[in-house]
């Protein structure tokens, strides 16, 4: 067998160690070093009013749908098995060129200016949480589809995973017609943020609503965050 039909990603092995452990690797990708990143190099918070719902609430569930596949992989009495090689290859390679292509597609078409999309939050997110995530559960739920004939309340597992795939899709769809502040735009060279969450929400509200920064032009040069847009 040639080395690229062994080939793994470094996340793979989280996958052989049951579903506890599937779980926790899939919710570090996300949300939880997001969750870290924002505090310490945003210096922020994570809150749900600012979030995407398929971030805070859907890539959770991604996670329990991880840990269902690996729990009906693994049985009856069988490792489980990552997927490896050339599929492995196209998981982890295909979600990086969308997350990078996507990226762009943002700051040209207006939702983030650049100093946002080059925040940390949303670089780990279109580089590091697009690929893993898809590997990890990707991994699992093909996994999990094709075995576990033998497994106890297989059916339950089932309805679980495909019940947390679909409630992420809904959340997409959801965050699609909603959407959210998400990332505030970031400084490298000071590594801090350029404005608050809430300072963007008011300049979004007095864009949205421009009679506001005339009615009391004052409060709104008070209130402006500094090179939100760029």
């Amino acid at each position: 067998m040639s080395a690229e039909d062994n080939w793994r990603p470094v996340v793979a092995p989280a996958l052989e160690h049951g579903p506890l452990c599937a779980f926790l690797a899939a919710f570090a990708v996300s949300p939880g070093a997001p969750a870290l990143l924002a505090l310490v190099l945003e210096r922020r918070l994570l809150r749900p009013r600012y979030e995407f719902t398929a971030f805070l609430y859907g890539d959770p569930a991604l996670a329990v749908s991880c840990a269902a596949g690996v729990w009906l992989a693994g049985s009856p009495g069988a490792a489980f098995v990552p997927v490896s090689g050339w599929p492995a290859v196209a998981m982890i390679v295909l979600p990086v060129a969308f997350g990078l292509w996507q990226g762009r597609w943002e700051v040209r078409a207006g939702l983030y200016t650049r100093a946002q999309a080059l925040s940390p939050t949303k670089i780990w997110h279109q580089a590091v949480v697009y690929p893993l995530l898809t590997y990890l559960v990707g991994s699992a739920l093909l996994r999990g589809m094709t075995s576990g004939a033998g497994k106890p309340l297989r059916w339950a597992a089932l309805a679980m995973m495909v019940s947390c795939l679909l409630f992420w899709i809904a959340a997409n769809v959801h965050d699609r017609r909603h959407p959210s502040t998400g990332h505030p735009p970031y400084d490298w060279r000071r590594l801090r943020p350029l404005a608050s969450m809430d300072a963007m929400v008011r300049a979004s509200a007095r864009e949205s609503c421009p009679d506001a920064a005339r009615i009391n032009p004052t409060r709104a040069q008070t209130n402006a965050p500094d090179q939100v847009k760029q």
